[in-house]
């Protein structure tokens, strides 16, 4: 199942890796954002199957906002990546019930196990 992924990150080196991985993998990316407003501005018009976000981006919210946003408001699962290894900011971002925690840098196979909940679907 080919799925549409919205992708929040704000370094533009790290965004074009994850939009390169996530299209050889098969799948599209719907939108990237690099902030919490502009993700929660485009996500509000659009349609997408998951939300990855890195959890540090530029602007006064982080990606822990955002999930607790897309959560409340969208019913989109969350997939977090970070290289923020800090366990009081894991277990921050765990309660928000993202569908995974992925520490940078992203590979296919984290990916691909974090996304297998909804392909088999």
């Amino acid at each position: 199942m080919k799925l549409k992924i919205y992708i929040v990150e704000d370094s533009p080196i790290i965004a074009a890796s994850l939009k390169q991985l996530v299209t050889r993998m098969g799948h599209s990316v719907a939108g990237i954002s690099s902030s919490y407003e502009g993700a929660v501005s485009e996500l509000m018009q659009m349609c997408v199957d998951i939300v990855i976000t890195d959890i540090m981006l530029s602007g006064e919210k982080n990606g822990i906002d955002l999930g607790v946003y897309i959560k409340q408001n969208l019913n989109i699962p969350v997939i977090y990546q970070s290289s923020i290894t800090d366990s009081s900011l894991m277990n921050q971002a765990m309660s928000t019930q993202p569908l995974a925690y992925l520490v940078k840098p992203v590979d296919r196979v984290q990916l691909t196990n974090a996304l297998l909940s909804l392909t088999a679907a």
